[in-house]
């Protein structure tokens, strides 16, 4: 089966987060670098691709779509899971004598991965969302496995990176 592994790098605006948090669509450019590879082949080095991302936050899963220009990236839309609350003495006896059952505890849970956290640390946010999604595309009798590592951060950091 042929494989494609996409690395997605996008950076907006403080503002541009918030908009697209509130359901706005944002027009961007990015980077990708695609690379193809079997078993035995590999299409690396890859080469970075300047392209068009339309950035959408739909609140719903919606698979990321390529387009002629570039992509249209959906954000995903997966809530937390709820933790159990846990005292500080459940907690320590668990450390002392069940380290396995407190691993498993914190192994179930799930973090955000929504628009929220493209929000400031002081609105419950982390100012980046990183993520992945596996898509598989049928042309034919063929199918191509495609994998899209998604990295989107505050434009901050590329300037500051740069000066």
């Amino acid at each position: 089966m042929l494989h494609l592994a996409i690395s997605h790098l996008i950076h907006l605006t403080r503002e541009q987060c918030y908009q697209l948090h509130e359901g706005q669509d944002i027009e961007t450019v990015g980077i990708s670098v695609p690379i193809w590879h079997t078993k035995t082949f590999s299409s690396e080095p890859a080469r970075e691709v300047f392209c068009r991302y339309s950035v959408r936050n739909p609140k719903r899963e919606l698979p990321i779509q390529i387009t002629t220009s570039g992509y249209v990236i959906n954000l995903p839309h997966r809530k937390a899971s709820e933790m159990r609350p846990m005292t500080d003495e459940e907690w320590r006896a668990l450390n002392m004598n069940s380290p396995e059952k407190l691993e498993e505890y914190y192994r179930q849970q799930r973090p955000e991965v929504s628009s929220i956290n493209l929000l400031d640390i002081k609105d419950g946010g982390c100012q980046c969302i990183m993520y992945r999604e596996h898509n598989r595309l049928k042309r034919g009798e063929k199918v191509l496995s495609v994998m899209h590592f998604v990295n989107i951060e505050r434009m901050d950091k590329l300037i500051d990176s740069i000066i």
